[in-house]
Order: C-alpha cells, then structure tokens, then sequence
C-alpha cells in the first residue's frame, strides 16, 4: 500500500509541477493516468470532469482528491491533493517575488507569449478525445468499427450553440445539461 501512495504522490506532484495554466491544464495529464493506470475508466474521467465543474474548487484538484479516494480511500486522496498542491504553491511564491524584478525582461515575455498557445494546444487536445471518445464510441459486438451516440451528439449540439454563440452562463449550460441528460437518458 505504501508503494501506491507513492505513485499517488509522484504522478500527481508532476501534474502539479507542469500543468501551467490551472486546473484544466490538468487534465492531459489526467487523460494520460487515465491510459497508463487502471485507476479509472474514461467515462469516470468524463463524468469525474462534469461534477468538478460543479463543485467548488480547481478541476485539477477535485480530480486528484477523487482519483486517490477510489484508488487508495481517505489517505489516498490526503497524498493525492497535497501532491497536485504543493508544487505549485512553492512555484507561486517564487514567482510572486521574482517576476516585479523581470517582468520587463524580453525573456520572460517570450516565454509566456510561448506558454499560452501551448496550454491552449493541450486543452484542445484533450477536449476533442473526450468528446470524440464520449460521442463515438467503438461496438464490438457489430461489425461496425464504431457507433455514434445520438443523444450525446444532439446534447452536445443543443449545449454549444447557447454558449459558444449567445454567451450564456456558464454555469447555466452546465444546469441544462444535466438536466437534459437525465431528460435523454429517460426517453
């Protein structure tokens, strides 16, 4: 047990260390655990997403206290956010001292220029395998080498058009869309 607690710590102080940018910088590497551990199913991870928008508190950390919860109980999920938190705390505070002496610095303006359209490479990435993976999914009992699922398809549809084009609330979306799955689940 003790072996499992510290790859809890040691995955998730790497997630801390290099996921630039918050929370959802975190989920690549939540992606990545995902296929190199048994520690949870990608719709784990999709449904793990969806009920972190909604509680309080960073993606990244309401992850990792879920992913050590499951994987090795309270203690698990104790090491899990210590870990994902303690890096960038010490990062933080270091940055905080150090960047009103170089913020003028031609340097440290290449990198954040450099940093932002790789988290936002990262994001949609992972973005686009959990939505091709939560939309089309493989059958292997067909021979068809996948299937579309309408319903998430059409939730999907009926979500993005309020809020990519007619700037709704966020948290509104996030309301109706649970509200329509479970509307679709029933039908």
């Amino acid at each position: 047990m003790i072996k499992l607690y510290l790859l809890l710590f040691y995955e998730f102080l790497k997630i801390g260390i290099f996921a630039l940018g918050g929370g959802y910088a975190a989920l690549p590497f939540l992606y990545y655990l995902q296929t190199k551990y048994d520690w949870y199913t990608i719709e784990e991870l999709t449904n793990m997403i969806a009920v972190s928008n909604i509680t309080p508190g960073p993606i990244g950390i309401n992850m990792a206290t879920y992913t050590g919860y499951t994987t090795a109980g309270i203690i698990g999920s104790i090491i899990s956010t210590i870990a994902i938190v303690l890096a960038p705390f010490f990062i933080t505070i270091t940055i905080i001292k150090l960047f009103n002496k170089f913020k003028s610095c031609e340097y440290v303006s290449a990198l954040f220029l450099g940093l932002r359209p790789a988290s936002c490479a990262l994001l949609a990435s992972i973005g686009l395998k959990l939505l091709y993976e939560t939309i089309i999914y493989t059958n292997e009992e067909w021979s068809m080498p996948f299937q579309i699922d309408y319903k998430s398809l059409l939730l999907f549809v009926l979500l993005i058009i309020p809020f990519s084009f007619m700037k709704k609330n966020p948290l509104m979306v996030i309301i109706a869309g649970a509200a329509g799955g479970i509307l679709l689940n029933s039908i």
